[in-house]
């Protein structure tokens, strides 16, 4: 087998300039997800109320799991960002 058997990979192939898309991509949906958590409510009750329990010393503010959840989707879209960022800058001085 010679070498001019061997393909002749296509124009747009090529895993470079695939890798970059992904990045792109990756920034990108982080960056939306980033701009979707800013742009909700934090999860508390519109209205201003909270439950009080006197003799247990304990209290119940409704929303209260929706704020973690959104503090883990704000996370995961600045790592998304980071990342993508990261390769990007990584892959340009290589």
């Amino acid at each position: 087998m010679s070498d001019d058997d061997a393909p002749v990979p296509e124009p747009g192939d090529s895993p470079r300039r695939r890798d970059t898309w992904i990045a792109v991509l990756s920034m990108a949906v982080g960056a939306g997800m980033i701009l979707w958590v800013l742009t909700r409510p934090v999860g508390y009750a519109s209205f201003g109320w909270f439950a009080y329990a006197p003799l247990s010393d304990t209290m119940f503010v409704p929303g209260s799991s929706r704020l973690v959840v959104m503090q883990v989707l704000f996370g995961l879209g600045t790592l998304l960002v980071g990342l993508g960022g990261g390769f990007l800058l990584g892959r340009r001085r290589g």
